[in-house]
């Protein structure tokens, strides 16, 4: 049997839904990929593609609630889901969740606020399904 696990109302916001073109922000990161801190000089997109694709999947699923509280069980979904050779370190792959967290405009800290410590990077492509 599963469980379900609600969060603090002060964290929820009642039927806020997310869309996201998730091919189009992958477009974007393909360009400026070299540019952000976890990226190790010569290492191909495709190496980053799928850990991206599981940021924004996460981003989707939580975005109502800071990522810094959810650290903890997106390390663990992370490291269940690619195997040793195919993720990132999870110093970068932190890193790179923080980057899509931001760059959506969701919150990263427990106080619900969104914490930028760089510059935010071009409008999200997202639209709020309404």
């Amino acid at each position: 049997m599963g469980s379900i696990h609600r969060y603090p109302p002060r964290q929820a916001v009642p039927g806020k839904c997310e869309v996201v073109d998730v091919k189009a922000e992958l477009d974007e990161w393909r360009t400026d990929i070299p540019a952000h801190a976890f990226y190790e000089p010569g290492t191909a997109f495709t190496r980053y593609e799928p850990s991206l694709l599981f940021a924004y999947d996460s981003y989707l699923q939580y975005h109502q609630v800071p990522l810094d509280g959810l650290l903890h069980t997106l390390e663990r979904r992370y490291e269940e889901r690619f195997d040793h050779f195919n993720r990132l370190d999870w110093h970068h792959m932190e890193n790179l969740l923080r980057q899509v967290w931001q760059r959506m405009g969701a919150p990263l800290g427990d106080d619900g606020q969104a914490h930028a410590s760089e510059p935010r990077p071009q409008a999200p492509l997202r639209q709020p399904y309404t």
